[in-house]
């Protein structure tokens, strides 16, 4: 029985030698079209070629996506050339993203106060805090009872919320007073920019592990993208969370380093916080999801795209199956 660290350095010594196997099939061939014994400059120009046809090869891993497009999902999403984006929305489907209504609830309240005196703790103040979240994805601890809603710190939601808006740059905060920055009033008054805003930060700013305790940050916000076209692709039925986490440690097994097998397996672990983070603490609150959780016979939790999903993301299929 192999190590896992063995099984990995068997592994990558077999795709070094299948690399080198496609690479000396691809020299062949360019000799045969273009004569034996090539100059260094050409035969450069011959690995560049290959090295190009390679990342541009659609892998299993990445659901067909090419490294080119994976490239593009994890350093670029929104941008052009993305296989991810923004679709327009309408009115009613801005009513139906919780978060963007706490946002815009803050929004309204700027436009027509003109500012919000924070507390002491320069947090957002009770009065706000009661009606921002009833828009918002409810806490079950309070709503089972055991906590109480007195101010923002109370709701994880608010806290979001008001997290954002200034990752935004929406407002600004002197002196314990809000309001708003001169790019953020033009911006919330447009609700399309302020949601693409709203999403772009969430994605390419926000510490997705900024709620919990695990020691690898980077699970769940690294390659979100990726996980929009998992949904897309599989998220019509319902499936368990471990269906997506499996897929997700497939396509970027190192992230599941710095576990360890204490309590649990590495894979369990592994799979309860990207689903924490990525379900429960993203794309429930944008309303891409429905999400089930049962108790009996076992805990599981169950995951399906919501009607809301399609109308605010459009999945590009990988260049090889179009």
């Amino acid at each position: 029985i192999l190590e896992e660290n063995s099984f990995e350095t068997i592994k990558n010594k077999l795709n070094f030698i299948m690399i080198n196997e496609e690479l000396q099939k691809h020299i062949t061939e360019c000799e045969k079209k273009y004569g034996p014994a090539p100059s260094l400059e050409v035969l450069n120009q011959w690995i560049g070629e290959f090295m190009q046809k390679l990342n541009n090869t659609g892998l299993p891993q990445f659901e067909g996506y090419s490294s080119t497009e994976m490239f593009a999902i994890i350093h670029g999403l929104w941008n052009e050339n993305s296989p991810v984006q923004m679709r327009e929305l309408s009115e009613e489907d801005f009513n139906a993203i919780p978060l963007f209504c706490q946002i815009k609830y803050i929004t309204d309240v700027l436009h027509r106060e003109g500012k919000i005196k924070l507390t002491s703790t320069k947090a957002i103040p009770p009065k706000f805090v009661k009606e921002m979240y009833e828009l918002g994805v409810r806490d079950w601890m309070i709503e089972e009872g055991y906590s109480k809603l007195r101010k923002e710190g109370d709701s994880q939601s608010v806290v979001l919320t008001h997290i954002l808006l200034k990752l935004m740059k929406i407002i600004k905060e002197q002196k314990g007073v809000m309001t708003f920055t001169k790019s953020g009033e033009m911006i919330a008054k447009n609700n399309q920019k302020l949601f693409e805003e709203l999403l772009m930060t969430f994605t390419n700013k926000f510490n997705f592990a900024y709620f919990d305790g695990y020691e690898n940050e980077s699970i769940g916000g690294m390659a979100s993208g990726f996980s929009f076209i998992l949904l897309s692709k599989y998220g019509i039925e319902k499936r368990s969370y471990k269906f997506y986490a499996e897929k997700y440690f497939k396509a970027f097994p190192d992230l599941l380093k710095g576990f360890d097998s204490n309590y649990s397996t590495i894979k369990e672990q592994g799979a309860r916080c990207f689903s924490l983070r990525t379900f429960e603490r993203f794309m429930l609150h944008f309303g891409l999801i429905e999400f089930e959780e049962t108790k009996h016979p076992e805990n599981e939790i169950y995951i399906t795209k919501s009607q809301l999903f399609d109308k605010i993301i459009q999945v590009i299929p990988p260049k090889d199956d179009k």
